[in-house]
């Protein structure tokens, strides 16, 4: 994993499976002998909440600040460990539209379904215009898929059509993820060899390949 880097995790679509994508990232590096950490910026307080149950994300520390502030916290964070991956509200923020700002790489995640497209086409400038115009770089990943399905052949055309860069990964809809939860764990924790955990690492993998500039064309 590359030193230092700070993954954002946003979307301004609800349900998409953010604080889930953003689990299973940090604790896949963990148990792969990582530093990773978390940062809960979203109301709704996910992280801190799986943290707090009987496996604790494998011990990733999570962070909560949803305020402007969380800047400070990813760069203060980003000192000590790798990566630190911010988990935003479902919506527009202060937090959320600060946090990009300090983005090494953003990850949006996405639901096959034209709703969740059009939210997101519909409102993907003001999420990636960013301060001063700085656009950060981003990738999209499919999640709750059922893989090769027709839904997610077009809409990875429909978004590869917008000029959207996606990762090829995609997390599959599978009950391991809520049952893992149940625990304050992921996948990879409770079944490593599983589907669900090797679908996380190739994604991490993509994530990786996209921080050290040999992923996705932008």
């Amino acid at each position: 994993m590359v030193g230092g880097a700070i993954i954002v995790v946003a979307t301004l679509k609800g349900g998409s499976g953010k604080s889930t994508l953003a689990s299973c990232l940090a604790v896949h590096w963990r148990l792969a002998g990582g530093c990773p950490e978390l940062i809960d910026a979203d109301p709704q307080r996910s992280l801190v909440r799986l943290a707090r149950r009987e496996r604790a994300l494998a011990g990733v520390p999570v962070i909560e600040n949803c305020r402007g502030t969380v800047v400070t916290t990813a760069r203060e964070a980003a000192i000590e460990h790798a990566p630190v991956i911010v988990d935003t509200a479902g919506f527009r923020t202060a937090a959320t539209l600060a946090a990009m700002t300090v983005a090494d790489l953003v990850v949006v995640p996405v639901k096959p379904s034209p709703l969740d497209v059009d939210v997101m086409l519909d409102t993907a400038g003001a999420l990636f215009s960013g301060r001063e115009g700085r656009r950060p770089k981003f990738r999209c990943v499919l999640t709750q898929t059922t893989r090769d399905s027709v839904i997610s052949r077009h809409i990875r055309a429909e978004l590869a059509g917008a000029g959207f860069p996606l990762f090829e990964s995609e997390l599959v809809n599978r009950i391991a993820y809520g049952e893992a939860a149940l625990f304050g764990a992921t996948p990879s924790m409770t079944e490593p060899r599983g589907a669900a955990a090797r679908e996380i690492a190739a994604l991490a993998d993509e994530v990786e390949r996209a921080l050290n500039g040999t992923g996705v064309a932008e």
